[in-house]
């Protein structure tokens, strides 16, 4: 910690002892532990230091503070905080209340096939050749939802020869959710390009502290962040280590495909598809027979794996990236996130979403993608 931010929690450790701390003396504490942490930590905070210059964070960091003054609860902290993340990157950064549960949060659906939670995957037959399935969030508590409406629905899956998967809004979560929709749309080969950690105290902590955080008693999540921290461990602090072995490039064949995969799938993406549903993006438009419908993705993928970190104040935690991609500095993401085959405007209302939807399914079953009106 510098010395500005040291002192800082020094007085506010006195404060609090004559119980004279208030919510903006908590959050400047925060606000000044912020930048020297993510120049040490947070693995885009040096090649954007080194993109927008020194002058336009002091500046930036000079109004957070004039802001800070005016907070008087923590949700006003909160969002001071945040809008100065904004400064660095607008993905895989946020200041989060400690602490956080991430749970599914319900609706009033009632179609006959409607998931318990608004979050869940679910499935919508169209017509007789063509099916629409739903998956709102790679979030990795909807991994086994997503398997089971898999089971569920093979009939189904098997008869129906056009797919649309709507990934609108979904901003992510854990790779390992989209893996069993892997066999039904990618039968050719298919390349991944690693990532790699960078290891530093606080990172290796945050890898700890990760899985009981958001996903407790997820062993995928456990299994995962044990072989990052062996990972870590084994490079001098500062250093990037791979996340896997082997060539940076791998080019790879799904195992166990299904032997009657659909003939034309449609991906419905807009600004809202961030993370892991942009590496799912990338995955599937190596397919043949996928393309990507809609608007560019929301682009927060190139600096990824976000782990916490206890802000002085003990308040809140910060959220950062502690990986990133090998894909740069030649193929970013992050800049215009990934680009739709085919385009369709922005819709202005919650109806010409929907009809989104219906255009498609009329171009993959032969006719125009044009609007009806």
């Amino acid at each position: 910690m510098p010395a500005l931010a040291a002192l800082a929690a020094l007085l506010l450790s006195a404060a609090r002892i004559v119980g004279a701390a208030t919510v903006a003396d908590t959050c400047a504490v925060d606000l000044d532990a912020i930048p020297d942490f993510l120049l040490e930590n947070d693995t885009g905070a040096n090649a954007e230091w080194a993109q927008w210059g020194q002058a336009h964070f002091d500046t930036a960091l000079a109004h957070a503070r004039e802001d800070v003054r005016k907070a008087t609860d923590e949700k006003a902290c909160s969002e001071v905080l945040n809008a100065y993340l904004k400064a660095w990157r607008r993905g895989h950064l946020a200041v989060i209340d400690k602490p956080r549960a991430v749970t599914p949060q319900t609706d009033g659906a009632t179609t006959a096939d409607a998931p318990e939670s608004s979050s869940e995957p679910w499935l919508t037959l169209l017509s007789r050749r063509t099916l629409l399935l739903t998956i709102p969030s790679f979030e990795a508590a909807f991994r086994a939802p997503l398997v089971a409406l898999l089971a569920k629905q093979r009939s189904a899956l098997l008869s129906h020869a056009n797919w649309i998967i709507d990934v609108r809004e979904n901003d992510g979560g854990d790779d390992s959710t989209y893996a069993p929709l892997l066999p039904w749309l990618l039968p050719d080969e298919h390349e991944e390009v690693q990532a790699e950690w960078l290891a530093t105290p606080a990172n290796i902590e945050g890898q700890e502290k990760v899985c009981a955080l958001f996903s407790p008693g997820d062993k995928n999540c456990e299994q995962f962040v044990a072989d990052a921290v062996k990972r870590m461990r084994g490079v001098p602090s500062g250093n990037y280590v791979s996340q896997e072995d082997g060539p940076d490039m791998q080019y790879l064949r799904v195992e166990k495909l299904e032997p009657h995969r659909p003939a034309r799938v449609a991906v419905l993406v807009d600004r809202r598809c961030g993370s892991s549903c942009e590496e799912f993006l990338l995955a599937v438009r190596q397919s043949f027979n996928v393309k990507l419908v809609g608007r560019r993705s929301y682009g927060s993928l190139d600096y990824s794996n976000v782990r916490p970190h206890e802000l002085p104040s003990g308040e809140r935690l910060l959220l950062y990236a502690t990986s990133r991609s090998k894909r740069l500095p030649d193929l970013p993401i992050d800049v215009a996130g990934v680009q739709p085959d085919i385009y369709l405007p922005r819709p202005t209302s919650d109806a010409a979403r929907e009809a989104e939807v219906f255009s498609v399914q009329r171009w993959l079953e032969g006719g125009s993608l044009a609007p009806v009106h």
